[in-house]
């Protein structure tokens, strides 16, 4: 087996779809858990060096690593039919500057699914790489599921076999046995650990604090929850509510005409937040509703634990495994019901153990950091390498 220095030694190429664009001053930025991720695995990794899809500049964002090399590649243009006829046209491109970069690597990194990965992936087989993968959308077959992401999965679990290896975002407790191996997801740092000191044994006010933390996209549900919120208003025994709704996406407008067209008052829009900010919001929350319709294992259910505030959810992503046993906290909706979630905030409102709840949550992001994420992936990695033929395929 090889040990952690080894380990340390191997050059590491990622090849992602990530979108990034340069600041003024020529630092990389992206949104999303990606920074934080990346940092992780260069603190377990060689050099590393990372093939992006570059944006035009926007607002907001967090930097790479500073000691990761990037490459940027031209990002496809289009939606739907028209972003994959781009990406065909681009592929003779794209696959010189994939090869030379990977050229040097001893570990080829791809996150899936996404074509520009799927692409790295395959040249890796063919210049003989070790490729580490990583599925980070539902591994679950829902109605998000499309052709290319069940060939992604069978490509894997059939690569799962050899010196590959293949990872999926999940429980493991909700994951198939099939050569493939679950792996948690997560923003939060050691250092955010023991930065973030919510007050656990906080009440609710005279009104119940509601927040909501992601991409505002259709996968994400928000719709239930807005819907949900015009429920409770015109129920006059419903416990006063407020909503905060954090994150920016395609969905925006929708969801403002909505709230506007339903008249669901007391819902306000944050926009995107930068890290200490969305993380100072859910420590004045009370609840976090995440409703999605599609998930992995949802970051954002792990920020608002380690804001000591407790979530309603529903079960894709490992839903039950993060709420835990008897919703210990946070209570589970079905999916697309807004009549569910307004029946779970009027639970939640009735809780008499707040400080209790709270320490659980608590309690339980703190073992999901970004350090152990990468701990966990670099045992992986030792337990299918060996020290022989580090560069070459058996």
């Amino acid at each position: 087996m090889i040990d952690m220095p080894a380990l340390a030694s191997m050059p590491v190429c990622v090849v992602t779809f990530k979108e990034c664009w340069r600041d003024a001053d020529g630092v990389w930025l992206t949104d999303g858990g990606f920074p934080g991720q990346m940092a992780a695995l260069a603190s377990v990794f060689g050099p590393m060096t990372i093939v992006i899809c570059e944006i035009p500049p926007r607002d907001g964002g967090s930097p790479l690593p500073a000691t990761a090399r990037v490459v940027p590649l031209a990002r496809p243009t289009g939606h739907d039919w028209r972003r994959k006829l781009s990406f065909l046209t681009r592929v003779p491109g794209y696959s010189r500057t994939i090869r030379r970069e990977i050229g040097g690597a001893d570990v080829v990194h791809v996150p899936l699914p996404g074509d520009v990965p799927l692409l790295g992936m395959a040249i890796a087989i063919a210049e003989r790489k070790r490729i580490f993968a990583r599925y980070c959308s539902s591994w679950e077959t829902n109605t998000q599921t499309t052709v290319w992401n069940r060939l992604t999965k069978a490509w894997m679990r059939a690569l799962a076999t050899g010196k590959h290896v293949m990872l999926a975002t999940g429980a493991a407790a909700d994951f198939p046995a099939d050569g493939v191996r679950a792996v948690f997801a997560t923003s939060i740092t050691d250092s955010e650990v023991k930065r973030v000191q919510p007050d656990l044994v906080r009440l609710p006010g005279s009104v119940l604090r509601l927040s909501f933390a992601g991409r505002l996209s259709r996968e994400k549900g928000i719709r239930y929850l807005i819907e949900a919120i015009a429920s409770l208003r015109a129920q006059a025994d419903a416990p006063r509510i407020e909503l905060e709704i954090m994150g920016d996406g395609p969905s925006r407008a929708e969801l403002e005409a909505l709230v506007r067209r339903i008249d669901a008052t007391g819902v306000r829009f944050l926009g995107q937040l930068n890290r200490g900010a969305l993380l100072d919001r859910l420590q004045q929350s009370d609840v976090c509703v995440l409703p999605s319709l599609s998930e992995s294992y949802c970051k954002a259910r792990l920020d608002a634990m380690l804001c000591g505030t407790p979530v309603i959810t529903t079960p894709v992503g490992s839903g039950r495994a993060i709420t835990g046993p008897n919703g210990e906290r946070g209570l589970l909706v079905p999916v697309g019901r807004a009549d569910a979630i307004a029946d779970a905030v009027r639970r939640a409102a009735a809780w008499d153990d707040w400080p209790a709840r709270r320490a659980r949550c608590r309690r339980f992001a703190e073992q999901h950091t970004l350090e152990r994420w990468a701990e966990e992936i670099a045992g992986r990695c030792r337990d299918r390498w060996d020290t022989d033929d580090v560069r070459e395929i058996a």
